[in-house]
């Protein structure tokens, strides 16, 4: 006798199977710190890998079709090994807006996508393409772009995405647009994109989009999180007039792109914005241990709630006592850039720790939020690891997690019995022999 399953089981089921952390509405916003390069480089690879399981899924049977595409069509992801695609989407998208190959009564495929990402230096009539694809997309919450460097002449290319983005206004909650360009006319077409998205909360540009700094009313009372890779202003350009003062402001956290070039217009951007601020990202692509202290120093001074830091450096050597006068922050997430390249990079990251536990009595939790930190650790320094945490940071006040808030001694040691075992029954042959 054969069992029905009805379709609300299955749907269940396909939603588990091609479940991916933190890319949709609501998850993604507990990683909003990461927003940018960082992120992408963690989340993007395990959307690819669902893909292959989603086109699987959506060619079992017709039934499975039906009730599986939705899922194909959740996120979607171009790049440069895709363009050829790129057509494809559309053609697929307009036939079922038009109501080809829909079940009466169905929604539009387009209907069901929350996430776009773009990553590609195409031709114009690709770019152009791709508007049409937007323009299928009328629910889009979360949208990353990046067309690499655009020439001058690509303004009316910008324009055109940007217009089709317009008729998702009202849903976007997370926009990334990671392109850098020469064209005076980018900031400007970016800034009116901006002004009419009235739910928008994370938002991340290569370069400032208000080149005076002042960030507009519309933004500041909807956006909770601000990154941007290029910033140059002065306190000059700032009119008395246009600093928040008592306006509602949502921004809570940014993202700071920071070396030895760039500090003095985040200074103002702090003096303008710093207190409203309970998280900051500070990245540091300079290899020198004295630029560290700057940067910290001015967060220091000018964000008196911050409750969040975390710290995106080069090497973990940069974090000595004299770097780590902290502010009375309760979390505190670490990451190299790098991959550890031997075992004093280990070494130095837990002797940052025990400094903290001495010095930082407000601290509560410390993760590692780079996974390829963490699995260093627990395949090639994971005695280093357990030493320290086991020594030096026994007695310590708080939580030392990976990148999933997992205990990080629990994660060692969980590797580790398996590896203590194979030893054993080595060093057993080798007595036997």
């Amino acid at each position: 006798m054969s069992t029905r399953i009805p379709p609300e089981v299955w749907d269940r089921i396909f939603e588990i199977a091609t479940h991916v952390p933190y890319i949709l509405i609501p998850e993604i916003f507990d990683k909003s710190t990461l927003i940018g390069d960082e992120y992408n480089d963690i989340y993007l690879p395990a959307l690819e890998d669902a893909f292959a399981t989603k086109r699987n899924l959506v060619l079992v049977c017709k039934q499975w079709w039906h009730l599986a595409t939705r899922y194909l069509y959740r996120a979607l992801l171009i790049d440069d090994r895709h363009l050829p695609t790129l057509l494809s989407i559309w053609s697929t998208l307009q036939s079922y807006a038009n109501g080809n190959g829909a079940v009466p009564g169905a929604k539009p495929l387009g209907w069901w996508t929350e996430r776009l990402d773009v990553a590609f230096c195409g031709t114009a009539a690709g770019e152009a393409r791709l508007a049409d694809v937007i323009m299928c997309l009328p629910n889009l919450a979360i949208v990353h772009l990046d067309f690499g460097i655009r020439l001058i002449d690509h303004a009316s290319i910008s324009r055109s995405i940007a217009n089709a983005l317009r008729q998702a206004a009202s849903s976007l909650r997370v926009f990334d647009w990671s392109t850098w360009s020469s064209d005076p006319a980018i900031p400007l077409i970016v800034r009116e994109f901006l002004a009419e998205l009235p739910r928008l909360c994370i938002l991340r540009c290569d370069n400032m989009p208000w080149m005076d700094g002042v960030i507009p009313p519309n933004i500041l009372s909807s956006v909770t999180t601000f990154s941007v890779q290029k910033m140059l202003i002065t306190e000059g350009d700032i009119p008395v007039e246009s600093r928040p003062g008592d306006r509602r402001v949502s921004l809570r956290e940014v993202i700071i792109s920071a070396g030895q070039n760039g500090l003095e217009s985040w200074t103002v951007f702090m003096r303008l914005y710093g207190t409203f601020l309970t998280s900051v990202h500070l990245k540091m692509y300079d290899g020198y241990w004295d630029v560290l202290f700057h940067p910290l120093a001015m967060i220091k001074q000018s964000c008196p709630n911050i409750r969040r830091l975390t710290l995106s450096l080069i090497d973990f050597s940069y974090l000595t006592r004299d770097t780590l006068s902290l502010p009375p922050i309760e979390y505190l997430g670490v990451n190299m850039l790098e991959m550890f390249h031997d075992k004093m990079e280990s070494e130095s990251l837990f002797s940052a720790l025990a400094i903290l536990k001495d010095t930082l009595p407000t601290l509560r939790v410390v993760q590692l939020t780079y996974p390829d930190n963490v699995d260093r650790l627990l395949t090639v320094y994971q005695e280093v690891a357990i030493e320290a945490l086991e020594t030096d940071l026994a007695e310590c006040p708080f939580r030392i997690e990976d990148h999933n808030g997992n205990l990080l001694l629990e994660r060692l040691k969980a590797v580790e019995e398996p590896f203590c075992y194979i030893k054993y029954l080595f060093q057993s042959a080798d007595a036997f022999d």
